[in-house]
């Protein structure tokens, strides 16, 4: 089992799993959108590079509005 399973199994609250649960899929979607701005930066295709700079962003963001949903409710939950 994977550190996050491990945490997981040691919390009590289910919101705080299904949170963290959302930010690493956030943050994986986000290394694959990096990765594949990489990939087009590579090729030389303005186009492509600027379709994947956006949705690196759009990646982007939706990992930082992730982590702070997670900061959020362990704020007001204190868990």
């Amino acid at each position: 089992m994977g550190t996050v399973g491990t945490v997981k199994r040691l919390m009590l609250c289910e919101e705080k799993g299904r949170l963290l649960d959302a930010y690493v899929t956030a943050t994986d979607h986000q290394a694959e959108a990096v990765k594949s701005l990489s990939a087009a930066a590579a090729q030389d295709n303005r186009t492509a590079f600027k379709e994947a700079l956006a949705h690196a962003e759009d990646a982007r963001q939706d990992a930082e509005q992730a982590i702070l949903a997670l900061h959020q409710h362990s704020e007001t939950h204190g868990c």
